[in-house]
Order: structure tokens, then sequence, then C-alpha cells
């Protein structure tokens, strides 16, 4: 299962595919849109179910937390601008989901059953694609060098192949959001 590093990224790659940077902006103001700060902490929520353990990979992880993510976003965007914004709702849900599309393509290596129950509350079944695309995680012995080992490993992956992914998706929309005639203007003026 990927790192919070990965699942941010996945957040990330949401968020930019949604509304991606139009000029390219500094990293740090394109990083800090509300929008893509809501969707990068709702990549990661569903691990939070970490801190307890034998609930873990469950009902966080699960279509049935996609839809109230769902649900809780368009309720907020109603209450906020009088008038409830889909699209920030299902971007929202799109974001949670990516969790749950890079857990199942992980690798599960711990105790039975593998994978997460994906379909929760309408299957309890557990699933996992058996791909392997992202390594595993070590969470016993946080500190040692054989865990932080492992988990650079994994963590290195998730950026090569998820950061590709984000990196692809702010390209695509640098190319679709030319700059502005003033801001081209302004690049070809001279200056006095």
């Amino acid at each position: 299962m990927p790192t919070p590093i990965g699942h941010a990224l996945a957040g990330l790659a949401v968020a930019w595919s949604a509304k991606p940077p139009t000029e390219a902006p500094p990293l740090g103001r394109a990083l800090a849109r509300p929008l893509t700060l809501v969707c990068i902490a709702l990549a990661v929520l569903p691990d939070f179910d970490l801190l307890s353990p034998p609930v873990h990979r469950a009902a966080t992880h699960s279509i049935g937390a996609t839809i109230l993510v769902t649900i809780i976003a368009a309720g907020v965007t109603g209450w906020v601008t009088g008038r409830i914004n889909w699209r920030i709702a299902f971007v929202c849900a799109a974001a949670h989901a990516s969790h749950l599309v890079t857990d199942w393509l992980g690798t599960d290596r711990n105790l039975a059953p593998y994978g997460i129950q994906m379909f929760w509350p309408f299957d309890k079944g557990w699933y996992i694609s058996g791909w392997e695309m992202f390594l595993p995680v070590e969470r016993r012995n946080p500190f040692s060098v054989a865990t932080i080992r492992v988990n650079i490993a994994a963590a290195i992956r998730e950026i090569v192949i998820i950061g590709s992914v984000v990196l692809a998706v702010w390209l695509a929309g640098w190319r679709r959001h030319p700059r502005s005639p003033q801001s081209a203007q302004r690049a070809h003026s001279p200056n006095p």
C-alpha cells in the first residue's frame, strides 16, 4: 500500500486535473490553492484509520466513504455559496477515491485478509489487484534502518510513477491555458 507521499501526489493530480494552474506560477502558490489542499487531504484521509489498526483498510477505504465525502462536499459548497457546486463535490470524491485506487494497485504484505474493503457497505469482500505497482510499506519499528530503507524505496517508486502523472497534468494544463494577452505583452515589452 502506498505511503502518504504517494496518496498526496494522487490527490494533487486529481486537483490539477480539475483546475490546472493556468500559468506556471511558483509551485508554492499552485499548491496552496484551497481545492488543491482539500484534495491532498482527502487523498491521505483514509489512512487516519491507522490510529485504530483493527479497522484499517475497511470502511474508510471504501466506495461508501467516497459517497459520504461527495455528500459532505456538496453540503459544504451549498452552505458556503448558497448553491451546491457538483463539480467541486465530484473532484473531492475523486481525490478520496484516488486512495482506493492506489491501495488497490499496491502490495499488501499484512496479515490476511489482503487488500481493502473497496465496496463496503454493499460488499464486505477484500480486494487487491495483484499487480503490485506500488511497493509494500513497513510500519513496525518505524525508526529502524531496515524500515526506513523499505519505506524510502516505496516512496521513490511512488514519486516516479504518480509524480509523472502530476507532471503530465501540470504540463497539459499549462498548454491548455496559454498566458493571458496582458502577461504576454509585459513579457515582450522593453524595460524602461
